[in-house]
């Protein structure tokens, strides 16, 4: 049992030591895995020690350099205040802005110190990835995959000429057709029909089937049905900002997650048979002839070679690989495969290669509890599969049915991929979870891995290189140097809301192809400037910015690579005020110059330009007006189909960002005076909806916006709320002292839920939002509608979750499937003994 528990970390550790790790050893790994197979909570937490954080800083604001001014400007509340003077810092809801530029402004043309926050670097780092990554689109991939489809459609009908008198290739024909056809027909504005009609009705079926955007049971390419999740349709991320990147989208969800079996599916309740499998590896082989025969391997390696060096490999079997393993067996074309004794040794010298098995599950694939069997992913070939990025497969590794003792765990924490990416602190805030499920084994193991990653692997890419630069966030061992609002721990679970959102934002870029498993005027000034003080932050966003003028150069894009080259100078200045800072050493003039530039906004005969070195962060637009663009963007990252008692649930797990929040930062100057200064940071946020539902940008800007919001617990240590006040239940990172002091303020616990409905009134469908704090965690959690007379309508969710927020929407159907009558309804939201509750009007 032990071994099958862990095959999947083992089988990844395989394919791993081929890869970037050259140090790394297998059998060292193993034998951690053995030695490691029984370790609990407080051995995970000894081996990955992140010490004891300082309880307060201990700073009295109101003696601050420039603190009159920056309460004068901001007013500070007396509770942001007590804030600052425990923790030498604070963030507030109640200073919230629409963007980085807008704060920045605020900053500059108030005249007061600013804080340069490594939010406001990492935020510069996601729009400009998001608008380069929607031109590569525009002007490569999409005309690119056209080019593709259009030419492997055309050399159907020679394959049917060559193929014509095989009965046995027909099928597996047929099913090419209506797999490029579908990809076109998504990807075009103009209609498509199949290359042979009598495909015409098995097409339209699947369309319909995709355009409802469900989780559905349908035999594709096989007579065994299999769980498609069509919910992954759903256009979102910068797709949904124009008809033709929507288009794209779809084609490529299509492409990148319609697996072509090539060997069973094992564990899974309902496997494709070996008469399915043969049927599907003739397929694939004779798309791969397909693209040969049309000279399109090169249209094909433009798109992969694209995606490779801005996301990473893809996870799955790729053409170049079917026509490797049949050159390997003898087989010269498709039809060699329906030999079976050809077939069998296609499928062995497949087991054979690394490319073999998929890392991440990432389909819907139903385990029977009581089989000792995992769920291991079908060795599949997809045309272009999305990508394997090392956060998706941490997640997949921590839930069912990795996990199933002492009970399934369903969904995981964004906290799971913190630590695994090397935030010890982390820990801290996972104990009950850990204690809960018992999985500190598999994330001892996880965390063996991504540690044995060396320097080339987080630089081989623009995802792993902002991985790398998130990474450099972690809390350090010693942290006796640091200024001291930097020793505390409510600043640490700051970084901890600043990976997060980065994090989020990552994923939003990246929706596509990372895989899932299944968030001035004249006179004014900045007088002075900090920069927060963590040089290997710089140095990494510097070393992601090498290597994008490296990988653009190549490309001959000359606008791409001036941008990262601008990047990689900005970066290293700032690494360099950091180190100067923690040395307590003088700025040059050049660096003072350099802060007091970060933003203005000056008035031109042609309108309002922005400049400074901030705004040369952000590509894309004229007159830096994208340092301006508020930036509410929302990311599923994870989806449990099925509750812990196998009930279909669709939860989707999104993390999102929200409004930019100002943060007044105390600390000593390199003259040893202590000064107040004022910068934005980012907001993270957590959210899980049912129903396979998937939240656009849209659809959370909105809900957002008109929603009190849903912050993890952690953040309320150091985050004041809308009113300036407390936010309610305080959880923190272990100190030095054995529990938080409250501030003096006469805060009380707060265990409220923070429910809300939106839209309000509503035509098609409302959705309930709701907050677990910790102190409820894993108690029942019921959502139920009542009508006017308090008699139950529906109950809409009874389960037991851990703490976060979720959402859940009601269509406005009784149970009977009926259509409930226009008119006022109440809504009940009871976690163990809180409750509570409000109104809803349904308006059709």
């Amino acid at each position: 049992m032990t071994s099958r528990i862990l095959l999947s970390l083992f089988a990844f550790a395989l394919a791993f030591s081929q890869g970037f790790a050259q140090t790394f050893s297998v059998e060292a790994y193993k034998q951690f895995l053995e030695e490691n197979n029984s370790i609990d909570p407080e051995g995970l937490e000894s081996m990955h020690n992140a010490g004891l954080f300082k309880t307060k800083a201990s700073t009295t604001f109101s003696s601050s350099e420039y603190a009159q001014e920056i309460d004068s400007v901001f007013e500070l509340t007396a509770y942001e205040k007590s804030l600052i003077n425990r923790n030498g810092f604070m963030v507030s809801e109640r200073l919230s802005y629409p963007s980085f530029g807008d704060a920045f402004r605020h900053v500059f043309i108030k005249d007061l110190p600013v804080f340069i926050s490594t939010d406001a670097i990492l935020h510069a780092l996601h729009k400009s990835y998001d608008n380069i990554l929607i031109s590569i689109e525009r002007n490569l991939l999409i005309p690119k995959l056209d080019e593709l489809l259009v030419g492997m459609r055309s050399e159907l009908r020679n394959l049917a000429q060559r193929y014509s008198q095989s009965n046995d290739i027909r099928t597996s024909l047929d099913d090419a057709d209506v797999y490029l056809t579908v990809a076109l027909k998504l990807l075009s504005e103009d209609p498509v029909s199949p290359v042979f009609p009598r495909n015409q009705a098995t097409l339209n079926e699947l369309i319909e089937l995709i355009d409802a955007e469900q989780a559905v049971s349908y035999p594709l390419f096989a007579n065994t049905s299999r769980d498609l999740d069509f919910s992954q349709m759903t256009v979102r991320g910068h797709y949904a900002q124009s008809p033709d990147l929507g288009r794209y989208f779809r084609a490529m969800m299509w492409l990148g997650r319609t697996e072509i079996y090539l060997s069973e599916t094992k564990g899974a309740l309902i496997p494709p048979s070996p008469e399915d499998v043969k049927r599907q590896t003739i397929m694939a082989a004779l798309l791969a002839e397909a693209m040969r025969d049309g000279n399109l391997n090169g249209t094909h390696e433009a798109i992969d070679r694209t995606l490779r060096f801005m996301v990473g490999e893809s996870d799955n079997v790729t053409p170049a690989n079917i026509l490797e393993l049949m050159s390997e067996v003898g087989a010269t074309q498709a039809s060699d495969l329906v030999i079976d004794s050809k077939l069998l040794a296609f499928q062995s010298a497949l087991a054979n290669k690394p490319y073999s098995e998929q890392k991440i599950l990432s389909q819907i694939l139903f385990n029977d509890p009581r089989s000792p069997d995992k769920v291991t992913p079908a060795s599949a070939f997809m045309l272009f599969g999305q990508r394997f990025v090392i956060d998706s497969y941490v997640m997949a590794n921590v839930v069912y049915d990795k996990v199933e003792k002492p009970k399934p765990r369903m969904l995981p924490s964004s906290l799971d991929v913190l630590f695994a990416l090397g935030n010890d602190a982390a820990l801290h805030l996972l104990e009950p979870e850990l204690q809960k499920f018992h999985y500190a084994k598999q994330l001892a193991g996880l965390r063996y891995l991504i540690d044995s990653y060396e320097g080339d692997f987080w630089d081989a890419t623009l995802y792993t290189g902002w991985l790398g630069a998130i990474r450099r966030l972690n809390p350090p061992k010693d942290r006796t140097d640091l200024p001291r609002f930097m020793q505390t721990a409510a600043w640490w679970q700051e970084k901890m809301n600043t990976q997060l959102a980065s994090w989020a934002q990552l994923r939003h870029d990246n929706l596509l192809y990372a895989k899932q498993s299944h968030t001035g005027g004249i006179g004014c000034s900045y007088p002075k400037g900090y920069v927060e003080p963590i040089p290997a932050f710089y140095d990494a966003v510097a070393n992601y910015a090498a290597r994008g003028a490296e990988i653009f150069t190549e490309m001959e894009l000359e606008n791409l690579t001036a941008y990262f080259e601008q990047l990689e100078e900005i970066s290293r200045t700032l690494e360099g005020i950091a180190e100067k800072e923690l040395e307590h050493a003088r700025l040059s003039e050049e660096e003072i110059t350099f802060l007091q530039t970060t933003l203005s906004k000056e008035t031109g005969v042609c309108g309002d330009v922005f400049t400074g070195w901030y705004s040369s962060l952000f590509y894309g637009g004229d007159s830096g007006e994208e340092v301006i663009k508020q930036d509410l963007v929302v990311a599923d990252v994870h989806t449990a189909p099925t509750d812990e008692y196998g009930y279909t649930v669709g939860w989707v797990v999104h993390v999102g960002t929200g409004f930019v929040n100002m943060a007044i930062v105390t600390c000593t100057d390199s003259e040893g005076n202590t000064t107040a200064y004022a910068g934005p940071v980012m907001s993270y946020h957590e959210h899980t909806t049912t129903n396979f539902q998937r939240l656009t940008d849209e659809e959370w800007s909105a809900s957002y916006l008109q929603e009190k919001s849903h912050r993890p617990a952690w953040t309320n240590i150091y985050l004041a709320g809308k009113d300036g006040g407390p936010r309610g239940e305080v959880i923190a990172l272990k100190t030095e002292l054995s529990s938080i002091d409250e501030p003096s303020t006469g805060r009380t616990k707060n265990v409220s839920l923070n429910t809300r409905a939106f839209p309000n009134p509503f035509g098609a469908s409302t959705t309930i939002s709701f907050a677990i704090p910790p102190s409820l965690a894993g108690q029942e959690a019921v959502v139920s509608i009542y009508d006017t007379r308090g008699s139950l309508l529906i109950e809409l969710m009874r389960e037991r979750l851990p703490s976060s927020s979720y959402m859940v929407r009601w269509d406005g159907m009784a149970p009977d499937g009926q259509k409930a009558v226009d008119g006022v309804y109440f809504y009940r939201v009871s976690v163990g003994t809180a409750q509570a509750s409000g109104t809803i009007e349904l308006l059709r």
